[in-house]
């Protein structure tokens, strides 16, 4: 769709802040990604072919086609300018970076990212960073809201369970395992942090008081695995410490990730989930053998025996219809530089995976074709470390990445599911959201029908965790907004024609429930 085809493109910046069809990121390695909640793409930092970070701040528009490089230095090594912690202000940035670096999507639409591996403050360190930063899309604003302005923090875990203002996760790289829940908290899982090893710990923060808890796992390195009986959450269950890169949440408000890399090198196929109403781990499907060579039949057959082989760096990930989860290409162990461009969807119903595309043959060179021209043929040369978003239309997009040897990409791929390919099952919410119970407020959702923006009302302020979610017949999640106030405002432009419903939920029951009619 756009980019190069040739390896470590220098990109085209253009006019800061200005569409322009000719504009393109550099070919990077590791970025950030987030997709805004009116559809449009992001991407943060990233390593490109000499080693050096960027910090620059881009948007896509899947609708137009366009690049526009937003806010950063276009040049790269560049500093943390970090500013006053809750301040925002029009010259911060930060620091460059990449290798890794969990993000976040909150209900207002702002972005989040936590550390990784880049500069800081001093300019002079390039190392593990524990900073966690907010980037307000309406004020095109960064603010630094927790961590060191120092890499290499060692962080502080306090007591496990117990929130705290002095809370820290220790700085940390290589991990993009992170998820917003339905509650608008912020988790993140594992990592890497040079000579200290890897992570297994689980962190979440609360926008709402600024603070971190230590929530789950060690408050040391190199964690070995207990896998406990597949299937079956136990308290004692723990993933080994490990770089640990594709992830999900599914309707049901419980967290997943597959695959990873340990300190030693080792790779796994194993797939794990956590609920968070029970705190608790399992592990769910794939194998308990470092790196194993998985198992596929022909593509788009589905199978409980199918399990994609070990694998790291498989960071282009997506959710589809929340009961479908994708993940494209990879790294496995093979220190001869092995990547893949492999599609693989797995389905939380039927608990089987599918080779959607690609092929399972190591380091493919794929086949371009014609920008913007679909085609069976096409298809992205192996790689890892690319990043993804998927558009209101369900389409998946993949960016950027590198080839083993260190050749880096700057092509966008749009990739059209075929929903037979494997069928698409809607999840029913059956575990997080599973009970309805009478509400004592008065609720109402007005203009209804809307087109645009609906007002949400209630009787009583908010004393707990309230949100609106708002989703599709099939019961797709399309809208998670928090409610802090008696009177709210929700954005419903990116929707369709066509009835919706509406669901109240408070501490993970629902108090309410409806219909929303789009009409434009």
């Amino acid at each position: 769709m756009n980019g190069d085809s040739t390896f470590n493109s220098i990109g085209h910046y253009g006019t800061q802040g200005i569409f322009d069809s000719l504009n393109s990121p550099p070919a990077l390695y590791e970025s950030c990604e987030w997709t805004d909640l009116q559809g449009n793409f992001w991407l943060f930092g990233g390593v490109d072919f000499n080693l050096n970070d960027h910090s620059d701040l881009w948007e896509f528009n899947p609708n137009t086609n366009q690049w526009a490089w937003i806010k950063g230095p276009g040049i790269p090594n560049q500093p943390g300018i970090y500013g006053t912690q809750n301040i925002s202000s029009p010259n911060n940035n930060p620091g460059a970076r990449g290798w890794g670096i969990p993000t976040w999507v909150d209900s207002t639409g702002n972005l989040w990212l936590f550390g990784g591996k880049g500069y800081d403050i001093t300019g002079i360190n390039n190392a593990s960073l524990n900073d966690l930063w907010m980037f307000n899309i309406s004020s095109k604003e960064w603010t630094w809201f927790k961590g060191s302005s120092i890499a290499g923090s060692p962080g502080s875990y306090g007591t496990i369970g117990l929130e705290s203002s002095t809370n820290n996760p220790p700085s940390r790289e290589e991990t993009n395992i992170s998820w917003t829940d339905n509650g608008n908290k912020l988790w993140l899982f594992g990592g890497y942090a040079g000579s200290r090893g890897a992570y297994s710990d689980l962190w979440k923060f609360n926008i709402n008081t600024n603070n971190w808890t230590w929530v789950n796992g060690p408050d040391s390195t190199n964690q070995l695995p207990v896998y406990g009986t597949l299937g079956v959450p136990d308290s004692s269950n723990i993933p080994c410490s490990r770089y640990a890169f594709a992830k999900w949440k599914d309707c049901n408000n419980n967290l997943w990730f597959f695959a990873g890399s340990d300190d030693t090198g080792n790779v796994y196929n194993d797939l794990w989930q956590y609920k968070i109403i029970t705190n608790q781990w399992a592990w769910i499907g794939g194998t308990n053998i470092e790196n194993d060579t998985g198992t596929d039949n022909n593509t788009c057959l589905s199978s409980i025996n199918n399990i994609p082989l070990a694998r790291y760096e498989n960071r282009a990930c997506w959710i589809r219809g929340n009961g479908n989860f994708e993940f494209f290409g990879g790294y496995s162990r093979d220190s001869g530089g092995t990547n893949y461009n492999d599609l693989w969807d797995y389905n939380v119903m039927t608990k089987e995976w599918t080779l959607m595309s690609g092929t399972t043959l190591p380091n493919q060179a794929g086949y371009y074709g014609i920008k913007t021209i679909s085609s069976s043929l096409n298809l992205p040369p192996s790689r890892g470390g690319a990043i993804s978003w998927k558009d209101t239309a369900g389409n998946l997009w993949l960016f950027g990445g590198s080839k083993f040897a260190g050749n880096r990409f700057n092509d966008l791929w749009r990739f059209v599911p075929d929903t037979t390919c494997p069928a698409l099952i809607p999840c029913n919410s059956t575990e997080a959201i599973n009970t309805t119970i009478p509400s004592s407020n008065q609720i109402f959702i007005y203009p209804n029908p809307a087109s645009t923006c609906i007002t949400f009302s209630i009787s009583v302020i908010p004393t707990k965790e309230e949100s609106l979610l708002i989703t599709d017949v099939l019961g797709n999640r399309l809208i998670l907004q928090q409610i802090n106030s008696t009177h709210a405002i929700i954005n419903i432009s990116q929707l369709s024609n066509g009835i919706y419903f509406w669901r109240m939920i408070s501490n993970n029951m629902i108090i309410d429930t409806g219909k929303i009619v789009v009409i434009k």
